[in-house]
């Protein structure tokens, strides 16, 4: 165990954003630990700390250091409306406070804070198959909405996030349920598909007042950050493993492609007053490549301390297929690879260590899966 907590996202001001693990779900409860009966059970605030590989040496050396340090402050909060042996529903929600502590090149200011993108979802389970050895059961959730709170969002001219997200869980039991050690293991496949409403097809900020010149050859203000497009659609194509070492250690592990498709950019455009033979075509690719792919790689292992408290260590890569220099990139390491602690508490737990007047569920339905 010690050796692989010691082995146990470059999206910036939203790493803690990149990792969506089924933290505080299905399995078997920890020992000892039953599940509360309030309908906003397993929601949680978690203090997030993140360094990349390379600040603490591990990786390949680099001309030019940057450490980076990233804490995140961050609230899930969960409330059931349906929540039986078989099914439930769900409402869902995201929100974080993310700040920068080194003096990298991430944020404007050293120790800059800024919100993450708030996210609110529905979701919906339903165990369809349950025999002694194995379960199965699927997920949805829809819709899964994300709104620009964070500064990034805010400075590219987004608007909203729609989306939706279907999954399948499969429980094997290994050692049997009430086993000590590695009583089961969960395996997860998920498809995710998002369309993103922008207030251009390219990133674009209000408060940007730059000289350009127009396609008639006269000086124009523009507000346009690049010339690169946005994302229009986006997909998540994700396996993942969840092994319970112990009823209160589990080591969970993720491999993800995630693909975007651009904006099209249209070159049905005439340049008009600016060369001596008065009008021209605009020359481009006439294929250009639309599709931008990233992998990201996850492993973790998590102790529940208490009740109330639960401390994760792990590590995660997300990283473009295709490397500045043209090569493909290993899924396990880019220079953005992390190395993160996260410490858990379960406002639900806590609420009842401080209501001690509050129920829990049996003993019998705490030892029942829980769900996704």
């Amino acid at each position: 165990m010690c050796c692989a907590l010691v082995t146990a996202r470059p999206l910036h001001a939203q790493s803690a954003r990149a990792r969506e693990t089924p933290r505080g779900v299905n399995g078997p409860s920890p020992d000892g630990i039953e599940p509360t009966n309030l309908a906003w059970r397993d929601s949680y605030f978690y203090w997030d700390n993140a360094v990349t590989a390379s600040t603490i040496g591990v990786g390949q050396n680099y001309q030019t250091r940057n450490p980076f340090y990233e804490m995140t402050f961050g609230f899930r909060p969960r409330y059931y409306f349906i929540d039986d042996d078989r099914v439930t529903l769900s409402l869902r929600a995201d929100l974080g406070l993310v700040s920068e502590r080194t003096n990298s090149d991430t944020t404007t200011s050293q120790g800059e804070w800024s919100a993450t993108d708030f996210e609110l979802s529905g979701s919906y389970t339903n165990i369809v198959r349950q025999s002694e050895d194995d379960l199965t059961e699927l997920s949805i959730r829809v819709p899964r909405l994300s709104f620009p709170t964070s500064k990034v969002s805010q400075d590219t001219g987004k608007i909203l996030g729609l989306g939706v997200s279907v999954g399948a869980r499969e429980e094997i039991v290994l050692a049997g349920r009430g086993a000590r050690f590695f009583s089961s293991v969960d395996l997860f496949a998920r498809i995710d598909y998002g369309y993103q409403f922008t207030s251009s097809q390219v990133p674009t900020n209000g408060s940007l007042e730059r000289i350009r010149m127009g396609d008639d050859g006269r000086s124009v203000v523009s507000d346009q950050l690049g010339g690169a497009s946005l994302a229009q659609h986006g997909a998540v194509f994700s396996l993942s493993s969840w092994v319970h070492v112990h009823p209160r250690v589990s080591w969970f592990s993720s491999l993800e492609l995630r693909s975007a498709w651009k904006y099209p950019v249209s070159h049905e455009v005439q340049i008009c007053g600016v060369v001596l033979t008065g009008c021209t075509q605009v020359s481009g690719v006439s294929d250009p490549q639309t599709r931008a792919a990233l992998t990201y790689f996850q492993t973790e292992v998590r102790g529940r301390l208490t009740d109330i408290l639960e401390l994760t260590v792990g590590y995660w890569n997300l990283a473009t297929q295709l490397a500045p220099d043209g090569r493909r990139r290993s899924v396990l390491y880019s220079p953005d690879a992390r190395f993160y602690l996260t410490l858990g508490v379960y406002l639900d737990h806590l609420f009842v260590a401080l209501s001690p007047g509050t129920r829990q569920k049996s003993a019998s339905i705490a030892n029942e899966p829980r769900h996704p």
